[in-house]
């Protein structure tokens, strides 16, 4: 089995015969490959990550910070970026719509690395954000150690985009929800208060893309899948001494880029080693499609993409009336606001329908 520095795969097989577990020998290799993750957005500087791809046993990422970075336009305008706090970029380029721009990469060793010239296009159209009420079934475990069904009862987050260009459109989505709860404290005395918890999650994994289809000479992308917002009240939670909490409304910020398709096969390539569903064997590393190649040496390995993209992002909050009906409002604008909680009064960004 080849192996390179990045992947190696773990393999176990129980025998139907003798049901003994076998692991293989782990195999090292000393082979170095550069992994490159570079972009540039529309009205942004570039970024350049490079560092070595992580072998097995080790646990440090290894910054390549003696490498040449280029990123050159289609004018002719060539900028070298320099290394700040691990991040390559520049001060005199910034992402233009229109433009198409190539990342060259040069190592101290002489290996250079060019990527595919990336068009960059106009941010995406977002038509709609929205939810379709309805169940989920998940699995979980009983006390006895068996896979049991369980029903959850919420929202499916969908979204609608539209492209009047005349070829296929790729996309890349970010999206995550704050969760905005609360609880009374203190119910059993002459002051109670309430007590306000917001938790920000991912809905969606880093490698999330998805493509339209032609319809009436336009490109279209309809229910494109999110993610799900359970709805859950345990009154089970609830003490003598305060309410369980209730969930009274999700804040849902999405950003679309618009990007190439060999990024989009980049990140689809890289979703798909991740989710080996229903396979004994993980998918092989060689599987992940990077746009970049080593022009000094065709049979150097690399590792990344390079991609050019501007992006939109549109803000939506849901919260529900009861089990079958549900309120959404759109918004201008909503803070990154990670997890916390405060007493007595909510905070600024706190929501109401």
């Amino acid at each position: 089995m080849k192996k390179t520095g990045m992947y190696i795969i773990l393999l176990s097989w129980v025998l139907i015969s003798c049901r003994e577990m076998y692991y293989p020998d782990d195999v090292k290799s000393p082979e170095l490959i550069p992994v490159i993750q570079g972009r540039i957005l529309a009205n942004q500087p570039p970024e350049v990550k490079l560092y070595w791809a992580v072998s097995f046993g080790d646990d440090q990422v290894r910054v390549i910070s003696d490498a040449e970075v280029y990123i050159l336009d289609d004018y002719g305008f060539t900028v070298q970026l320099q290394l700040h706090d691990g991040i390559y970029t520049t001060g005199d380029m910034a992402g233009e719509v229109g433009v198409t721009y190539t990342l060259r990469v040069v190592l101290n060793d002489g290996r250079e690395y060019v990527s595919i010239p990336q068009y960059l296009q106009v941010a995406p159209k977002i038509d709609s954000l929205y939810a379709v009420p309805g169940k989920r079934i998940t699995y979980v475990y009983s006390a006895y150690n068996t896979p049991v069904y369980n029903e959850e009862q919420g929202l499916f987050i969908r979204s609608d985009l539209t492209s009047y260009e005349s070829n296929t459109q790729y996309y890349k989505f970010h999206t995550f929800v704050v969760k905005l709860s609360s609880y009374q404290e203190a119910i059993n005395t002459p002051g109670p208060y309430n007590v306000y918890i917001w938790e920000t999650t991912g809905m969606d994994n880093s490698y999330a893309v998805d493509f339209s289809v032609d319809n009436n000479s336009k490109q279209v992308l309809c229910n494109h899948s999110v993610g799900f917002l359970r709805y859950y009240y345990d009154p089970s939670l609830r003490t003598e001494s305060k309410t369980a909490p209730f969930t009274s409304a999700w804040v849902v910020t999405q950003t679309i880029y618009s990007i190439s398709a060999d990024v989009y096969q980049f990140y689809n390539s890289v979703g798909r080693q991740l989710s080996a569903n229903d396979q004994i064997f993980a998918p092989v590393a060689s599987q992940v499609k990077s746009n970049i190649h080593c022009i000094s040496d065709s049979g150097e390995k690399v590792i990344g993409k390079f991609e050019a993209s501007s992006a939109t992002i549109i803000y939506k909050v849901f919260g529900w009336i009861d089990l079958n009906r549900y309120n959404s409002m759109d918004l201008d604008y909503y803070p990154e606001v990670g997890d916390g909680s405060v007493e007595k009064f909510p905070p600024d960004f706190w929501l109401y329908f």
